[in-house]
């Protein structure tokens, strides 16, 4: 798991402060995903990751609404779940709240709308670890949702809580080839969700939203290709073939807020991004904003101090502190 927080280990559960979007890379084990702060104010993650011998469940919440996207493990297949949320998020399309749990096959993209303080929580295990349990091959070659109550979810919420009972049934003695209770259980109910989901009529009669999310994951893309140069929304809207009233509908419908602003927290998480990642103690400020096309720079240090609850100075002063200790 990214470092670039609190680390703190208890009951053979890691837990991970984190202070910036940018760090929850490795929020997923094995897997690199890509998040944007949408929401202005101080944000705070706390990332939890349980390994066992065959199976990893990672958790994590954040306090401002984020963007997430990227691929999961080729190895692995992992399904989510929300252990807690205010209000519903937005999946690969399809709305999601606590009572759903989704299913993605090895190698599958996640895109991700998280509100604000919502708990998600995801488990994975490979296909080879369920046939050495005895589970056969399951089919599944594509996202699948269920809805109503799983057993699956209970079970995740258990142990991402209630620790000292993995301890006392799970033991990671290499001469036991007996696999532990805890987890022989988890593989059964993994099986048992799998099964579920090729029977399940569900994930065909739930509305996608897919073509929505294709639309904006295309005008965001538009967006960063031009992102250190002059941008015309209504240009893009050509490009896009769409109306600037039905883009501008769509923006702050799943955004809350409007294209122009989208674009202005895009080049705001842009210009993070490069503070965070800088390596240069002679790079400036000034430098980084005008390559991701900002040219005002009080207004600049403004919109960025109101999103992110510190200066872009600070963010450097303390991206380069840290490389200066490192090395």
């Amino acid at each position: 798991m990214n470092k670039n927080g609190t680390h703190t280990r208890q009951s053979g559960i890691q837990t991970l402060r984190l202070f910036d979007a940018d760090a929850m890379s490795e929020a997923v084990r094995s897997s690199k995903f890509e998040h944007v702060q949408l929401e202005a104010g101080d944000f705070r993650a706390e990332l939890k990751r349980l390994e066992l011998d065959r199976i990893t469940i990672d958790s994590g919440c954040y306090t401002r609404k984020v963007l997430a996207r990227g691929d999961f493990p080729t190895s692995r297949i992992v399904i989510g779940c929300l252990l807690d949320s205010r209000e519903e998020g937005l999946i690969n399309g399809y709305r999601f709240s606590r009572n759903d749990i989704i299913i993605y096959p090895k190698g599958s993209h996640l895109d991700y709308l998280q509100p604000a303080y919502t708990t998600w929580c995801a488990i994975q295990v490979s296909q080879q670890h369920l046939e050495d349990a005895g589970f056969p091959e399951t089919g599944i070659d594509r996202v699948r949702i269920l809805t109503g109550y799983q057993p699956i979810v209970q079970a995740m919420r258990y142990l991402m809580t209630d620790v000292g009972t993995i301890r006392k049934h799970h033991s990671k003695d290499q001469s036991n080839r007996t696999i532990p209770p805890c987890e022989e259980q988890l593989l059964e109910l993994i099986n048992h969700t799998l099964i579920s989901s090729r029977v399940s009529e569900t994930c065909i009669r739930r509305p996608s939203l897919h073509n929505r999310m294709a639309l904006l994951r295309k005008f965001e893309q538009k967006l960063l290709e031009r992102i250190d140069g002059t941008v015309r929304i209504n240009e893009l809207c050509t490009e896009l073939h769409v109306t600037a009233r039905t883009l501008e509908h769509l923006v702050k419908t799943e955004y809350g807020m409007t294209p122009k602003q989208f674009h202005t927290v895009l080049r705001l998480n842009a210009a993070r991004q490069d503070l965070l990642k800088s390596r240069a103690s002679n790079e400036t400020v000034s430098e980084i904003a005008r390559r991701n096309g900002i040219h005002h720079l009080g207004r600049f240090s403004a919109n960025y101090t109101n999103h992110f609850g510190e200066y872009p100075s600070e963010t450097l002063r303390r991206q380069l502190g840290r490389e200066g200790n490192q090395g």
